[in-house]
C-alpha cells in the first residue's frame, strides 16, 4: 500500500476553505479571500484543499505538487511556500529561517504585493514535481 503524504493525511473530506475561515474576523477573512483569488489567478489548474489540522488552505498542482498555503491567524494571515527557501525573492517578501518553508505575513490589504506574490507562485510552480528532488536542491544549493 502506498504511503500517504503528510499533506493528504491532514486534509478532511467534506471540509471546505470556508470552514477554515469560520470564526475569524472580517478583516482576516477578507485578506484570505484576496490571497485565494491571487493564488487561483496565478495557478488556475491548482486544487484547493482545507487542512483543519494545519488550520490552513493548501494548494497543489498536478505538475509541481503542494506549493503554498494560506494560514489565517488571529489578526493577520500567513502565506506559506513549502519550498520557499528555493524561490527567488527580489522583493524580499519571504520570512523565516527554517530549512525549507518561508512565509509572507499579511497584516493589511496593502501587504498583498500582487505582482511580487504572483512571481513567487510562478517560481514555486516551476520547481521539480518530486518532493525528493526539491529536498535535493535544498541540500545541494
Amino acid at each position: 500500500m502506498a504511503k500517504k503524504s503528510s499533506a493528504s493525511s491532514t486534509a478532511s473530506a467534506g471540509l471546505t476553505p470556508e470552514h477554515i475561515l469560520t470564526g475569524h474576523t472580517l478583516e482576516v477573512r477578507e485578506l484570505c479571500e484576496a490571497l485565494r483569488s491571487l493564488v487561483r489567478a496565478a495557478a488556475p489548474e491548482a486544487s484547493e484543499t482545507a487542512y483543519p489540522s494545519w488550520h490552513g488552505i493548501g494548494y497543489r498542482h498536478s505538475k509541481s505538487g503542494y506549493f503554498c498555503a494560506i494560514f489565517p491567524q488571529t489578526d493577520y494571515v500567513k502565506l506559506g511556500f513549502e519550498f520557499g527557501v528555493l524561490l527567488p525573492d527580489p522583493d524580499r517578501l519571504l520570512e523565516g529561517d527554517g530549512k525549507q518553508v518561508r512565509y509572507i505575513y499579511i497584516r493589511r490589504k496593502e501587504d498583498i504585493r500582487t505582482e511580487a506574490i504572483r512571481g513567487l507562485i510562478v517560481a514555486a510552480l516551476s520547481l521539480p514535481a518530486e518532493r525528493e528532488a526539491k529536498l535535493w536542491l535544498i541540500k545541494n544549493r
